[in-house]
């Protein structure tokens, strides 16, 4: 039976002229699991926002029609009220959290829906361990990895036993084993409990096993995805020019950065152990483990954020534990894990001059060259725009222009393709890979091991805190796979993904 019900929904953002939906009709039966994809940017977590209502709730929300759920409309439904009904986990994590640690995030939904205190005790465990996550119980979120939030965030929406599961792309910070986890996790209570799943997601391959009913958004209507039907577009067509190398980037012979003996530890925990590595000029360098495994605090220590309890660390010509991060601007470009843990400005287009301006080689040229990668990636006419404003996949690509622009020798760069589709994760990878020919270096977070092998050039494997291995790809994957590391082994050749 249709249990929601889009009727004529249109939507414009306020200060917006073109409306993100205009006369949208879709119904959905209960105790579907639906998947919902699509280029990024074309309106996937708007509609999530909307069918949890939260869009509704300021006076100047400028929309028509209803969306009705479980014969509420909840357009017109206060905020508490449709908690009642959707849980939504949000693209960032972050974005919903309202406590310091996992304990009382998780209690934190129940509690305001006035659960008894012992009840509550149990929805904590059995969300965690519907995850795959109690091992995180007591800690503080800030400790925690980006994967390790996203089931924090997951657990929390399935304490309060939602009606309706809206997901917006959940897996976009775990790594394989994780995301088989969670999807199979979903289906598993839609079969058991009825529960009602709307996944947004790119990764389509890990998903076609479980049956889902797929669908495309395009153009602000929702079509039915049919095999085949959903294809990444041309590698090329984005084409980034770069400036002119120095000879220092095309030496091979001088190591732009060596690891020796490193040991870290933050809160009293360990987290890295014995990690040893160096990089020079050319190199394409996949960063993958496990979800905890220390990839982030890695990419960190290297340019100062934490300190090493021992061994050592040179970073061009700065060593541990004397490393200054701001010494190292010129040289490297870092982008976190988090889109929104770097931006600093009020418009676009700032945005992506801001490190050349405090280096103080902003200059025409530069400026022009702004533009025209603003206008490769779809950006330029929000150039004028709040960097808020703009999707978490659209943020993500801000950040790359933004860290590339004054051409630093290497970048870092912890999880590139977060709340990007397959088609601009082909093209962002080439655009690194071609990065690297001109004698700069990357040294990237990345989940995805068909892109690891279709692009990078050596694999650097993590495993609760130590090196596992670092070899070729091709070495590395066979590597892994002997070492029982299956998940993390391509599969389908690039070409195959069809998302």
């Amino acid at each position: 039976m249709s249990w929601v019900v889009v009727s004529k929904f249109s939507y414009t953002y306020p200060g917006e002229n073109t409306p993100v939906f205009r006369d949208l009709n879709f119904v959905i039966n209960r105790g579907d699991f639906l998947v919902i994809t699509g280029k990024s940017g074309c309106g996937k977590s708007t509609f999530g926002k909307a069918l949890a209502g939260f869009l509704f709730q300021d006076d100047s929300a400028n929309y028509s029609g209803k969306i009705i759920i479980n014969s509420e409309d909840m357009t017109q439904l206060p905020l508490y009220e449709a908690s009642r009904k959707v849980g939504y986990v949000q693209q960032n994590p972050e974005d919903q959290f309202c406590t310091l640690n996992v304990d009382d995030e998780i209690a934190f939904g129940p509690e305001n829906l006035c659960v008894p205190p012992d009840e509550i005790e149990d929805q904590i465990n059995q969300s965690l361990m519907i995850v795959k996550g109690i091992e995180l119980r007591g800690r503080d979120l800030a400790t925690l990895s980006g994967g390790e939030k996203q089931k924090v965030a997951i657990a929390s929406m399935l304490a309060l036993s939602p009606e309706l599961l809206i997901l917006d792309e959940p897996t976009s910070n775990l790594d394989p084993i994780a995301t088989r986890n969670i999807f199979q996790t979903l289906h598993n209570l839609r079969e058991s409990m009825g529960l009602t799943v709307i996944i947004f997601e790119h990764k389509l391959s890990q998903l076609v096993d479980l049956d889902p009913k797929f669908f495309v958004l395009d153009q602000g209507e929702i079509k039915p995805l049919g095999n085949n039907q959903y294809r990444p577009k041309s590698v090329n067509r984005i084409n980034l020019s770069f400036p002119g190398k120095t000879s220092l980037h095309n030496d091979h012979k001088n190591t732009l950065i060596k690891v020796e003996n490193l040991n870290v530890a933050i809160q009293d925990k360990i987290i890295l152990q014995e990690i040893n590595f160096e990089i020079v000029p050319g190199e394409f360098i996949a960063l993958m483990g496990p979800n905890g495994s220390g990839k982030s605090t890695l990419l960190q220590s290297l340019v100062g954020f934490h300190p090493p309890n021992s061994g050592n660390i040179r970073c061009f010509d700065q060593a541990s534990p004397n490393i200054k991060t701001s010494n190292l601007v010129m040289d490297i470009g870092f982008i976190f894990q988090n889109p929104d843990h770097q931006l600093f400005t009020q418009s676009v287009l700032d945005e992506v001059i801001f490190t050349s301006e405090n280096l103080k080689i902003l200059t025409e040229e530069i400026t022009n060259l702004a533009n025209k990668w603003l206008d490769q990636i779809e950006l330029l006419h929000r150039v004028d725009d709040h960097p808020q404003r703009l999707s978490y996949g659209e943020k993500r690509r801000l950040n790359l222009i933004a860290a590339m622009l004054h051409n630093p020798r290497l970048l870092i760069i912890d999880e590139l393709l977060i709340g990007q589709d397959m088609a601009n994760a082909l093209i962002w990878m080439k655009i690194l890979h071609d990065y690297t020919k001109n004698g700069n270096s990357v040294l990237l977070v990345n989940h995805h091991p068909e892109l690891t092998k279709e692009f990078c050039s050596r694999l650097i494997f993590l495993n609760e805190g130590r090196m596992l291995l670092d070899q070729p790809v091709d070495l590395a994957f066979e590597s892994l796979r002997t070492a029982g590391f299956d998940s993390f082994v391509p599969g389908k050749r690039v070409s195959e993904i069809n998302a």
